[in-house]
C-alpha cells in the first residue's frame, strides 16, 4: 500500500480524496467516532463533517487539526490515524492539490479564478506604497 492510498473505514474499500469525507459526533465540547469515509458511507449518527478534498490544503488541514485541541477527544487513536493518513497528501509539494497550486503561481495566475477572466476585485492583491516619515 502506498503512502497516498486512502481506505474508507466503513466499507474498506479505497478512496480518492475527492470522495472522501471526515466525519464525527460533537457535542460542543466532546468529540468522538473520527470515521475517513466515501459520502455514502457517512453514519446517520454523524454530527460534524469535513471533505477530504479541502482538508489535502495545508491551510483547511491545519485549521481541522487545531480546531482538535481543546476538545476533549476520549477514543483519540482515529483521529490520530486520519491525521497521518491525510499528512502525504498536504505536506508533499507532488500531490495534486499542491500541483495546482504552484502551477497557477507559476504563470502567474490565482488558484481558482479561469485564465483568460479578470478576477473578482477581493482577489487583486493591493499594491504596497511606500511613505516616506521621519526625516
Amino acid at each position: 500500500m502506498s503512502e497516498y492510498d486512502l481506505v474508507c473505514d466503513v466499507c474498506k474499500k479505497p478512496l480518492e480524496p475527492g470522495d472522501g469525507i471526515v466525519s464525527w459526533t460533537s457535542d460542543g465540547t466532546t468529540e468522538r467516532g473520527f470515521l475517513l469515509t466515501h459520502a455514502d458511507c457517512v453514519p446517520e449518527t454523524a454530527t460534524q463533517r469535513a471533505e477530504v478534498l479541502r482538508l489535502t490544503g495545508p491551510n483547511d488541514y491545519l485549521r481541522f487539526v487545531s480546531d482538535r485541541f481543546g476538545q476533549v477527544i476520549p477514543e483519540p487513536e482515529p483521529l490520530r490515524a486520519i491525521v497521518w493518513a491525510l499528512a502525504p497528501f498536504v505536506l508533499r509539494p507532488d500531490t495534486g492539490v499542491e500541483m495546482d497550486i504552484l502551477r497557477a503561481a507559476s504563470f502567474g495566475a490565482r488558484p481558482g479564478v479561469k485564465p483568460g477572466t479578470n478576477p473578482p476585485p477581493s482577489a487583486i492583491p493591493k499594491k504596497n506604497v511606500e511613505v516616506e516619515a521621519g526625516k
